[in-house]
């Protein structure tokens, strides 16, 4: 209860007190005639009005501390939001962090397998060619990139059917593999492929191809190659 109610509550109880002894002094003769009944009205007349004040100023005090918890609950209810939302922020930023990290270890595995992934020049140098149209063309692959293991070069006809011009168990960075493609005819425009294969540093098995070609339409003349590319 507030002070300044408790101070107005004592004040009138008090004053209500005062007057009813004034009463009872004034009309003090009567006392002794005064039956239990009219005693019990009396004592009724005297403190039902302090009973009734100080229930109503109860009554006024607990709406007052309803109001006090209805605001403390509100205020705890406002925090609590407010904790949600601050968790729902760490969350968001906790999951942007991971989200970060996968994008840059996606990033350093594609970099490491680019830097790891076999690269390789393909060139002709010439060949022997005989009168009765025999040819022998000079295949030319060297290892520019990583090291390569079960290495293999082919050559795949349009028929189908496939040539083997070089193995080996090891193909080091700077390795050269001189070959020749052997034919009963010059070479025509017709699909011949160059086949590479092998595993890679990361232990992956890769196939390379391209283009196989005169470099002009004398019968007598090397190989070109076209770009290479890697099938899947």
């Amino acid at each position: 209860m507030s002070d300044k109610r408790f101070t107005w509550g004592i004040a009138a109880s008090i004053g209500w007190i005062i007057v009813s002894l004034a009463v009872v002094w004034f009309t003090r003769a009567k006392i002794p005639e005064m039956g239990p009944n009219e005693w019990g009205d009396f004592l009724a007349g005297m403190f039902a009005p302090l009973a009734l004040l100080w229930l109503v100023l109860g009554y006024m005090q607990q709406g007052e501390e309803l109001k006090l918890n209805t605001e403390a609950l509100r205020l705890q209810a406002e925090e609590l939001r407010n904790s949600v939302e601050q968790q729902r922020q760490l969350v968001e930023v906790s999951r942007l962090q991971v989200e970060s990290e996968r994008e840059a270890l996606a990033y350093e595995r594609d970099l490491h397998a680019i830097e790891n992934r076999p690269r390789f020049d393909v060139s002709g140098n010439g060949g022997a060619f005989r009168g009765d149209g025999h040819s022998e063309y000079v295949v030319v692959v060297t290892n520019i990139g990583p090291p390569s293991t079960q290495f293999s070069v082919d050559v795949i006809e349009p028929t189908g059917t496939s040539q083997r011009l070089y193995e080996t168990p090891l193909f080091a960075q700077g390795n050269r593999a001189n070959s020749r493609y052997k034919v009963d005819s010059p070479l025509v425009d017709d699909g011949t492929r160059l086949s590479i294969q092998g595993v890679d540093v990361l232990g992956r098995r890769f196939e390379l191809q391209c283009s196989a070609f005169r470099k002009d339409d004398h019968p007598h003349t090397g190989l070109s190659f076209g770009p290479i590319v890697e099938i899947q």
